[in-house]
C-alpha cells in the first residue's frame, strides 16, 4: 500500500515538474520570437544605440543615383543627413535614438545596418569577413522607384497647403512622387518631435498620402461610370435631363452652382461633372453594383505592399436601400473615404487597360560592395475593368481636360486625361480640392493625385498643380 501511494507522489512530482519545464519552454519560446524583436528594437534600449553606433548607416538614393538621406561621422558618432528632407519626411520618416523609426528608415532598418537578413548565409560570411578587413563597417543601399526632382517639385508647388501629391508609373506601380504638407524636417526630430507631435490641427507627423482619409467627392464617378458602363446596358444610348436639382424625397442634390445641363449623355455628363447624372445613375445601380465595382478597385479591401502600410478606403452605406445616400455615394460623399495613393492607383488602372499594378518604392537593396541584395519588380494586383470600359472612361478624361472641368491641367504638346473632384466637408462649407489623371494620355507614363485642403473647387488649386507635375516629370 505504501510503495503504491510512493509511486503515486512520484508521478504528482513528475507531472507538476513536467507542467513547470514546459511552461518555462512554451514562454521562453514566445519570448523569443514575439517580444525579444520588440525590446531589442526599443528605442529605449540603450543596446541599440551602441550597436547601431559601429555600422555607418547605409544610404537612400533615387531612381536616378541621387542620395536622398546618409550617414556620416562626426567626432566618433554617426549623424543622418537628409537632402530636402521635409520633401521626403513622410515616405522615408526619422531615425532617432529617442523616439525610434518611421517610413523606410524602419521598414529597412536591417539592411541599412547591414544586417544578414538579405544575404545568402556563405555571402554573408564572406562579406562579414572583407568589412572586417576593409575598416568601417557599412550597411547597404536602398535605391527607391522616386524622381528627386519630381518630389521636390511636388512639395514646392504644395507650399503653405495642407494636403498630398502621389504619382506612379501605371505601367509598373513604380511610385515616383509622395509628398505630404504640412512636413516635418527629419533632421531636427530630437529637438522638435514634442511639437510636431503637440499640433493636432497641422498634424505634420500624419502621411496624408497613405493614411489621409477624405471624401473623394467627383474623383469617384470614375468608379460609378464604369459600374454604370458595366451593369447598365442602355448607357450608350441613354440620356439624362439635367435641371440643376435633383429631388429625391425630402433631399435635394444640387449641381455646382446649381448648373442646369439639359438633355445629357454619360460622356458628357462625366466631362462636366454632373452630379444630376450621376445621383441618377447611383439610384439605378444601386448598392450592390455599385460596391461590387468598388470593390474591384479595392474599396473595403486591404492594398497591399512591401513598402508601408495604406489606410483602407470604404464604401459603406448603412441604409442600403436609402436613394438619397446612394445618389450622395455615387458622387462620392456619403459613405465613400480614401486616400491619394488609392486614388492615383485607380488613375493608373484606367490608364493601364483596366489592370492594377501593387504600387512599390524600394526598387533595389544593394550592399557596399555593389551586390544587390534584393531586387523589386512590377506585379499585378488584378483586373478591375473590362479593356473596352477603360478605353471609354480614358475617353471621357481627355475630354474633361480638353473641354471639360480641367481645362487648368492641359499641357501644350501632351493630351492629358484627368478628372476633378471638388469634396464636401461635412458641418462645414469648405471643400477639398481634388485632381487625378495620366498623361500622355495615348501612351500613359505617369499617374497622379492631388488633393489641397479646403482648396476649393478641384478644376482649380488641385488641378493647377497636377499640370505642373506633368511638365517636370515629361519634360
Amino acid at each position: 500500500m505504501n510503495d503504491e501511494r510512493l509511486i503515486k507522489n512520484i508521478k504528482i512530482l513528475i507531472i507538476f515538474f513536467s507542467i513547470c519545464f514546459f511552461s518555462i519552454i512554451g514562454y521562453l519560446t514566445y519570448f523569443n520570437i514575439f517580444v525579444s524583436p520588440s525590446v531589442v528594437m526599443d528605442s529605449s534600449n540603450p543596446r541599440i544605440k551602441l550597436s547601431e553606433n559601429e555600422v555607418l548607416r547605409g544610404s537612400i538614393l533615387d531612381r536616378n543615383g541621387k542620395t536622398v538621406a546618409y550617414s556620416k561621422r562626426v567626432n566618433g558618432v554617426q549623424k543622418r543627413y537628409y537632402k530636402n528632407g521635409e520633401a521626403f519626411s513622410h515616405l522615408i520618416g526619422y531615425n532617432s535614438y529617442i523616439y525610434g523609426k518611421t517610413g523606410l528608415e524602419l521598414k529597412y532598418n536591417d539592411a541599412l545596418q547591414g544586417r544578414t537578413f538579405y544575404y545568402d548565409f556563405i555571402g554573408s560570411i564572406f562579406r562579414n569577413l572583407a568589412q572586417t578587413f576593409q575598416g568601417e563597417k557599412r550597411g547597404s543601399d536602398l535605391f527607391i522607384t522616386i524622381d528627386a526632382d519630381l518630389q521636390n517639385k511636388a512639395y514646392k508647388l504644395l507650399g503653405n497647403d495642407r494636403g498630398a501629391v502621389v504619382a506612379l508609373n501605371p505601367l509598373t506601380g513604380e511610385i515616383l512622387a509622395m509628398v505630404s504638407t504640412p512636413a516635418y524636417d527629419p533632421e531636427d526630430i530630437d529637438k522638435e518631435f514634442k511639437t510636431y507631435k503637440e499640433d493636432v490641427d497641422a498634424n505634420p507627423l500624419l502621411n496624408r498620402a497613405i493614411m489621409g482619409f477624405y471624401p473623394p467627392g467627383s474623383t469617384f464617378k470614375i468608379i460609378t461610370a464604369a459600374s454604370a458602363l458595366e451593369n447598365l446596358k442602355t448607357m450608350d444610348n441613354q440620356k439624362f435631363k439635367c435641371t440643376g436639382k435633383l429631388k429625391i424625397g425630402n433631399y435635394v442634390l444640387s449641381d455646382f452652382n446649381n448648373e442646369v445641363h439639359g438633355a445629357i449623355d454619360l460622356e458628357r455628363a462625366f466631362e462636366e461633372s454632373c452630379n444630376f447624372t450621376f445621383g441618377t445613375l447611383g439610384m439605378q445601380l444601386g448598392y450592390n453594383n455599385l460596391n461590387k465595382t468598388a470593390e474591384k478597385f479595392l474599396f473595403n479591401r486591404e492594398i497591399k505592399t512591401d513598402d508601408f502600410q495604406i489606410g483602407k478606403s470604404q464604401y459603406q452605406i448603412e441604409d442600403k436601400n436609402s436613394k438619397a445616400l446612394l445618389a450622395q455615394s455615387a458622387i462620392g460623399q456619403h459613405g465613400v473615404a480614401t486616400n491619394p495613393l488609392h486614388m492615383a492607383l485607380i488613375a493608373a488602372t484606367v490608364a493601364n487597360n483596366g489592370v492594377m499594378m501593387k504600387p512599390y518604392v524600394v526598387k533595389e537593396i544593394k550592399d557596399n560592395f555593389g551586390v544587390a541584395l534584393k531586387i523589386n519588380s512590377p506585379d499585378e494586383i488584378g483586373r478591375a475593368i473590362d479593356v473596352n470600359i477603360a478605353e471609354k472612361i480614358k475617353k471621357y478624361m481627355l475630354e474633361v481636360v480638353e473641354e471639360g472641368t480641367g481645362k487648368r491641367a492641359r499641357v501644350y504638346g501632351i493630351n492629358v486625361a484627368g478628372k476633378t473632384g471638388t469634396a464636401e466637408i461635412p458641418k462645414t462649407t469648405d471643400t477639398h480640392s481634388w485632381f487625378v489623371g495620366f498623361a500622355p494620355a495615348e501612351n500613359p507614363k505617369i499617374a497622379f493625385a492631388v488633393i489641397v485642403e479646403n482648396g476649393g473647387t478641384g478644376g482649380k488649386r488641385a488641378a493647377e498643380i497636377a499640370r505642373e507635375i506633368i511638365r517636370e516629370y515629361l519634360k
